[in-house]
């Protein structure tokens, strides 16, 4: 404030340590959105977040997050919180939502608490995946991970179960499963691990033919919805809430649907219909509940 008692152009925000211009008075109200805005934008913070919108990232490129998404994206919206995903590479999604810099991951393997501390597991489990052995022409006897040794084997990097087991092995990180599939039929290496539906569908995306998946599966694994502990409230609400539907069966059921419907498009060629998931009407799954349950194997 100058001697005649105006309000300069510039005032000081001790709070911020910066100049920042004034145009006369502002209510408080005003100036609470203004410096929460710089302050979350300076910690890498969409300032568009709240109470009641969340910001997931899910691994690219990958089918089986498809079925996580729409699960998530509906056992949210009935506790009144939409859901905005993000897909990138495996390994930046788990950094973004251990920073911070996202709300959480969509799913995960059980255990990555011990390494992404900032991240904590929502129970019960929310998909499962069978991962599984695919060759162009030399078929094996399957009898779990130790099945692989002394092959060569391809992998996707930042999928942390296939990271686990390839350890010591003759190995080749790939950066998608598309690319790695491509890699199988070039002959870069002899098998090819990833989840069953994932293989299977971009095989039959890219025509590959000769690609063919082993069976039984090297093994199956829980996978479990993420959040930043900074939501640690939220958990257990989001946590009931997809227990209900587990004891419904609409999990089963969705899961059904959703992959039923990646795989009729991946005969023409088509994306998983993850931009909008018009493909996966609601009334698929909740016009028959209860009818599913246990499917997926639970207990």
């Amino acid at each position: 404030m100058n001697a005649s008692g105006h309000h300069s152009r510039l005032e000081r925000s001790t709070s911020l340590g910066v100049w920042a211009p004034s145009y006369g008075r502002r209510p408080a109200g005003f100036m609470a959105f203004f410096l929460t805005v710089i302050l979350q934008c300076g910690a890498g913070i969409a300032p568009s977040r709240a109470a009641d919108k969340l910001v997931l990232v899910a691994a690219a490129g990958t089918i089986d997050t498809v079925v996580s998404e729409v699960i998530l994206r509906e056992a949210y919206g009935r506790i009144g919180i939409d859901v905005t995903i993000r897909k990138v590479k495996p390994e930046r999604a788990l950094r973004l939502a251990n920073a911070g810099q996202v709300d959480g991951d969509v799913q995960r393997i059980a255990g990555l608490e011990a390494h992404y501390t900032n991240l904590v597991a929502v129970r019960p489990r929310v998909n499962f995946i069978d991962f599984a052995a695919f060759v162009v022409d030399q078929p094996f006897t399957v009898e779990g991970w130790r099945s692989l040794e002394g092959r060569s084997v391809g992998y996707v990097r930042g999928i942390k179960i296939a990271e686990q087991h390839v350890g010591g092995m003759d190995a080749a990180a790939a950066g998608s499963y598309e690319s790695m599939f491509r890699m199988l039929a070039g002959g870069r290496f002899a098998v090819a691990i990833a989840p069953q539906a994932n293989g299977a569908y971009h095989a039959s995306r890219l025509g590959l033919t000769d690609v063919v998946g082993l069976s039984p599966a090297l093994e199956r694994i829980d996978l479990f919805h993420y959040l930043h502990r900074s939501h640690d409230s939220l958990i257990p609400r989001i946590g009931h809430e997809l227990e209900i539907m587990r004891e419904s069966g609409e999990l089963a059921l969705i899961r059904e649907q959703v992959i039923r419907v990646i795989m009729a498009g991946a005969v023409r060629g088509e994306s998983p219909c993850d931009s909008d998931y018009s493909c996966f009407p609601v009334s698929e799954w909740q016009a028959q509940p209860g009818t599913a349950k246990n499917a997926e194997g639970d207990q």
